[in-house]
């Protein structure tokens, strides 16, 4: 065989495909290293689950959550083993996130393989590689990226089952969403929805020895969950400020009562998922025509998917899991996915047409590009570091004098009770604001009356409390300004992070 033929055999690996994939899956995995080690601190919502997770132990790790956290009890236990492994640190707690970030790029690849090729794979392995905030959850001491990840594997797991409902096939197909469910919340309306595209299909087979089984799988996983809601979901849902903070995120019940909701949060998770703010409605037509497209060459596959979202969407409409934004991540490798198989198709009908279909390839990308690589983009090249605390703990375990005394905005009291213990401020009492504080601002003044007539006395301002015309660092500091005299101020450049030293003495 010559080396011209060698070349051009289409099942080698050194195809111009698999050369580019191999490219884009290099370019990912930078990406997220890139992002990994910047160093930045925890912010208030790492924070908070890292203070579980280190002040914990694994027993304590399946009762209710302080800060009103919640996460998947699978995810927690592997997060406080690398804990326990590697210490009180962010790489250690960011370690399994980071794993999964990996992970899902080579399991996407394997996924898409199996529905879409050339313009299409290339297209929607792209974007899930560059996706900016699937790189940034696979740096966040959260679940999120674990769900992505979660959801692939299923699809793939469910893929073999759908071409081989075998009984091996099943099995694994079983175990996997055992092991799932530990890990990942929205697990349960991949499961559901597999469950539901295996029954229709066996059922149209008049295959009733595997469908036996499938029942007997959807049984089991029930019984799974169950036992998950007895241990953890129930509190879980019980939780009142979650419920309410998420209010916005549920879809209505019934759905005509506000039929904008739908549109209206399909814009708003483009935007925040993709990074596209131009043209949503193209993303809809791409979406449904690849899902049109995959159900007239892979029915139980697409009712997977389709059954997915509407799992998804039922459970969001009895207020059981909200249907917003890092919430849906897990919905990301299935809308691109789609998406790549309306471009694949879209390609073979026009490639005739050479100059055209360049035309219409390049406006595709252009339109579903511009909007995440050049964030992504600037992300790589200047990080950010938003509420990066570190550099101001430093400073004040440097400048701090014995009868100092300190105040916390609401938001800065997790990632201090986080970091103290690292820069011996463990010992150090403070008053801090409250969450209910927000509700009637005075409160606010009224908790630093107790700190008057004093000299040294540290306010730490992170996670800046907003709404309407209220800006809760602003508010401080104009209140301060009028009862004391501002001494000293740090501030690391690139951070949301108010470090000041007020004498409150005397007043003004």
């Amino acid at each position: 065989m010559t080396i011209e033929k060698f070349l051009k055999k289409p099942n080698l690996l050194l195809t111009r495909e698999n050369l580019v994939s191999m490219f884009i899956f290099l370019a990912g995995i930078i990406l997220r290293l890139r992002q990994y080690l910047t160093g930045r601190s925890l912010w208030v919502d790492e924070a908070m689950l890292a203070l579980n997770i280190v002040n914990r132990n694994f027993a304590e790790l399946f009762k209710p959550l302080d800060y009103d956290q919640g996460a998947p009890i699978g995810f927690l236990l592997v997060e406080k083993i690398f804990n326990l492994m590697f210490g009180r640190n962010e790489l250690a707690l960011r370690f399994f996130p980071l794993l999964a970030g990996l992970v899902s790029l080579w399991t996407f690849y394997l996924l898409l393989k199996h529905f879409t090729r050339e313009a299409g794979l290339l297209l929607a392995f792209t974007l899930f590689a560059g996706n900016p905030r699937l790189i940034y959850y696979s740096s966040e001491v959260k679940q999120y990226i674990v769900d992505v990840t979660v959801t692939i594997a299923l699809l793939l797991f469910a893929t073999h089952a759908f071409e081989n409902p075998s009984r091996r096939n099943l099995t694994v197909l079983l175990f996997a969403g055992l092991l799932a469910l530990w890990l990942s919340h929205p697990s349960l309306f991949i499961l559901a929805a597999i469950g539901l595209a295996l029954l229709i299909s066996h059922i149209q087979k008049k295959d009733f020895a595997n469908l036996w089984l499938v029942l007997e799988m959807g049984i089991i996983w029930l019984a799974e969950v169950g036992l998950l809601y007895f241990l953890t979901l129930r509190d879980l849902h019980s939780n009142a400020y979650m419920r309410t903070y998420w209010q916005d995120a549920f879809a209505p019940m019934p759905p005509w009562r506000d039929w904008n909701w739908y549109w209206t949060s399909f814009v708003e998770n483009m935007d925040t998922q993709f990074a596209v703010t131009r043209a949503p409605w193209i993303m809809l037509l791409l979406i449904l025509a690849g899902w049109a497209i995959l159900s007239r060459q892979k029915f139980s596959f697409a009712i997977t998917l389709a059954g997915t979202f509407f799992f998804n969407l039922l459970a969001s409409s009895l207020k059981l899991y909200p249907s917003l934004e890092r919430l849906t991540l897990f919905l990301v490798p299935i809308n691109l996915l789609l998406i790549g198989k309306a471009v694949e198709w879209l390609h073979q009908s026009i490639r005739a047409h050479r100059v055209l279909s360049t035309l219409v390839l390049l406006g595709l990308g252009g339109i579903l590009l511009s909007g995440p690589l050049p964030r992504t983009f600037e992300q790589f090249i200047s990080p950010k570091y938003f509420q990066h605390i570190r550099p101001s703990m430093e400073f004040l375990q440097n400048t701090w004098h014995e009868g100092d005394l300190l105040y916390l905005s609401n938001g800065a009291v997790p990632a201090f009770e986080y970091y103290a213990p690292l820069y011996g401020l463990e010992s150090v009492s403070y008053i801090a604001g409250k969450r209910e504080d927000y509700i009637n601002p005075t409160i606010i003044l009224a908790r630093i009356e107790a700190l008057k007539g004093n000299h040294r006395v540290w306010f730490l301002i992170t996670h800046v409390y907003e709404k309407g015309e209220f800006n809760e660092k602003d508010f401080l500091l104009d209140y301060l300004n009028q009862i004391g005299h501002k001494r000293r101020e740090f501030r690391q450049p690139g951070t949301s992070v108010y470090l000041y030293l007020y004498d409150l003495s005397s007043s003004k």
